[in-house]
């Protein structure tokens, strides 16, 4: 029983690495903006402080060099704004376009 549940709760780990690391390709992460001051993140709505604690996170495993805002045509000037302050504190470039057509973010 106790193998059993090891290996459910293994599998559960796998499922949720491979569904969280969706959002970061090629060291991009990609983020959408959704309301006044959040972003959508791994499928998570989060605050500002949210999202620099979770781009953080990857950043120091070596796995981030850039962020993405997805949707640039419905971010606010504050989203854009938000996104450059975070991704100049972090020291990686921030980016605006749909993965393919990447243009730098500017305010």
């Amino acid at each position: 029983m106790k193998r059993f549940l090891l290996t459910l709760f293994a599998c559960f780990g796998l499922a949720f690495a491979a569904y969280a690391a969706k959002d970061v390709k090629d060291g991009n992460a990609y983020v959408k903006a959704v309301q006044k001051d959040q972003f959508e993140f791994q499928g998570n709505p989060l605050g500002k402080n949210m999202l620099l604690g979770s781009l953080q996170s990857i950043k120091d495993e070596g796995k981030l060099t850039g962020v993405v805002l997805r949707n640039p045509d419905k971010a606010t000037a504050e989203h854009k704004h938000l996104l450059k302050v975070i991704a100049d504190y972090l020291q990686i470039q921030a980016y605006a376009g749909d993965g393919k057509d990447l243009q730098p973010l500017t305010e």
